[in-house]
């Protein structure tokens, strides 16, 4: 439960770890404009295990240590997991398809882990966000 002060983590929310460059612009407006869609879908939904997918984005300086989908921090007291994804450096034609793809990879990769742990997940209220993002 939480207090009236405290906020509850959303069902379905979207990151970056990103060095801002002409070169990852792309990469940068297509998390943005799902995260926005993603933040509408959302509204007035509760699931058992939140999900907050984080992007790492390469830049000049910054390239993610790892590629594809990974899990990575959980917050039980949050019921929150983080779920990251790295990005290639090169940009699709349509990136925007890649990073909904990518966000459908990290719930499948949350259903594995909450699997494992035996930890409820509603993965469809998840992918339904995500489809109405």
């Amino acid at each position: 439960m939480y207090a009236d002060n405290e906020e509850q983590p959303e069902p379905l929310s979207l990151g970056s770890v990103v060095e801002p460059s002409m070169d990852n612009k792309p990469w940068r407006e297509a998390i943005r404009a799902l995260s926005v869609g993603v933040a509408d879908a959302r509204q007035a939904k509760q699931v058992p295990l939140n999900l907050n997918v984080v992007f790492h984005v390469p830049g000049r300086q910054f390239k993610p240590e790892f590629s594809g989908v990974r899990t990575g921090r959980y917050s039980a007291k949050d019921r929150l997991l983080m779920v990251q994804v790295a990005v290639p450096e090169t940009v699709p034609e349509d990136p925007n398809v890649y990073v909904r793809d990518a966000v459908d990879l990290a719930i499948d990769e949350a259903t594995r882990w909450a699997a494992r742990k035996k930890i409820e997940i509603d993965s469809d209220t998840l992918r339904m966000i995500l489809d109405a993002a």
